[in-house]
């Protein structure tokens, strides 16, 4: 994958996510998933993007630190 954890396409409707994450916490594809599919509400992380995470999965922020703390 050229990103990290995942990616999107919102115009194909098209979300990639990367098969490393089946050995990560279960919370942590959930939040990818999540975050992935918030770009088809916003397709840049702005405010609409931040409050859609924030509705869906309030300690968002803590999961992405914590996955993106573990070796890929």
């Amino acid at each position: 994958m050229k990103t990290k954890w995942g990616s999107c396409n919102p115009a194909h409707g098209m979300v990639w996510i990367n098969l490393d994450l089946a050995k990560k916490p279960l919370v942590a594809l959930d939040y990818v998933i999540l975050h992935e599919l918030a770009h088809f509400i916003s397709p840049k992380h702005d405010d609409a993007f931040i409050a859609v995470l924030d509705h869906q999965m309030p300690g968002w922020r803590q999961i992405r630190a914590d996955l993106n703390a573990l070796p890929l």
